[in-house]
């Protein structure tokens, strides 16, 4: 029986393997791999927050204490996925990816404290998540107002007021 923790740490795992295979190639980035990564990433934000945080939300009628920080990573992480990648944007990405999926995992994460506030959701959420669609792409954007390091993205995404 899967667990709704076990499916989005399942989840990070693949993001990570696809990460690295995009940065594989020394003198370039692995294109398929890292579109494969760059619509994971911005599909697993969207179940996190349009399912799991949100029926969170609705059960207690708050928002869980970490979901502000959550969504400011959200934010910052998806800012990342804008520009045209290269090694030193991916290090950023990967560097970002790990203090954040290390606060939604294990047994004191938001991954089990949702489990744990939802347990009666279990199979619903579980479904929800399995259907939850691939998001259409849009091309990288180079310009004004890109950032490529965590440090501006984070900052750039904290300025933002998100919905409660």
């Amino acid at each position: 029986m899967t667990s709704i923790r076990q499916a989005l740490e399942s989840d990070h795992r693949r993001l990570e393997a696809l990460l690295e295979k995009a940065m594989a190639p020394r003198d370039r980035i692995d294109e398929l791999a890292y579109r494969e990564l760059r619509a994971g990433l911005l599909r697993h934000i969207g179940i996190e927050e349009k399912i799991l945080l949100a029926r969170a939300r609705h059960r207690l009628g708050a928002p869980l204490s970490r979901a502000r920080q959550l969504r400011i990573e959200h934010g910052a992480i998806a800012s990342l996925l804008v520009p045209t990648p290269d090694h030193a944007l991916l290090r950023e990405l990967a560097a970002l990816l790990a203090d954040h999926d290390a606060v939604e995992e294990g047994e004191e994460g938001v991954y089990a404290e949702c489990e744990a506030i939802l347990e009666d959701e279990r199979e619903s959420i579980l479904e929800a998540i399995r259907n939850y669609p691939v998001p259409r792409l849009n091309p990288h954007y180079d310009g004004p107002n890109t950032h490529r390091t965590a440090r501006e993205a984070l900052a750039a995404s904290a300025r933002q007021r998100f919905r409660e």
